[in-house]
C-alpha cells in the first residue's frame, strides 16, 4: 500500500482509494443508485441523485479523516472512509464477492493506525449484512455490542452490530 501527498490517495494491490472531489458526484450517484447498495448504508436516503451526492461530498471536504472514491483502474466502484476512529466502505454490486471489500477495509485499517494514529478503530454493520461482518472479522475486528438505528434508505429502525479493532 502506498500513501501519497496529503494522504489524498491509497493504492492497494488492485484498487485506488482517492480522496473525494466534487466532480465525483455523478459517478458516486450511479453506485449509490443501486437499492442493494444504498440499503446497507445508514445515512443515505433513496432514491439518490447527483445533487444529493454532491452535498454529501461537500460536507466531507473539510472534515478530518479520509473520505475516498474507490477506483478499479479508472472505474469508480465504491466509496470508503476512515474518520474519527471509524471505518466504512461500500462497493457497487457488480464488484461484490471478489475480495475488494477486504482489500479496501485493510487499507483503511492501515491508514487509521499508521497515519491517523488511532488507538482503536470501530465499524458498524446492519445485522442482515453478514458479508460485511465477515470482512471485519477477517481483519481481526470483534463484536462489542448491538444497536438499533434508523436506516434512512429503508425508512425503518434496524438492528446493527458494533465492531472494534485494537491497535496491534
Amino acid at each position: 500500500m502506498t500513501v501519497t501527498g496529503r494522504f489524498d490517495q491509497i493504492d492497494t494491490a488492485r484498487l485506488t482509494l482517492r480522496r473525494l472531489r466534487l466532480d465525483d458526484a455523478p459517478a458516486l450517484a450511479a453506485v449509490m443508485g443501486d437499492w442493494d447498495v444504498v440499503r446497507m448504508t445508514g445515512t443515505w436516503s433513496h432514491p439518490v441523485d447527483a445533487a444529493y451526492v454532491r452535498r454529501r461530498i461537500e460536507e466531507r471536504l473539510d472534515q478530518p479523516g479520509f473520505y475516498a472514491l474507490v477506483l478499479l483502474g479508472d472505474d469508480p466502484v465504491g466509496m470508503a472512509h476512515v474518520a474519527e476512529g471509524a471505518i466504512g466502505y461500500l462497493l457497487a454490486k457488480d464488484h461484490w464477492g471478489r475480495g475488494y471489500a477486504t482489500e479496501v477495509a485493510a487499507a483503511l485499517v492501515a491508514h487509521g493506525f499508521s497515519v491517523q494514529d488511532a488507538p482503536f478503530l470501530t465499524a458498524k454493520v446492519w445485522a442482515d449484512n453478514p458479508a460485511s461482518s465477515r470482512v471485519l472479522e477477517k481483519l481481526g475486528f470483534r463484536e462489542v455490542g448491538r444497536h438499533t438505528a434508523v436506516n434512512r434508505a429503508r425508512g425503518e429502525k434496524l438492528g446493527g452490530i458494533d465492531y472494534r479493532l485494537e491497535r496491534p
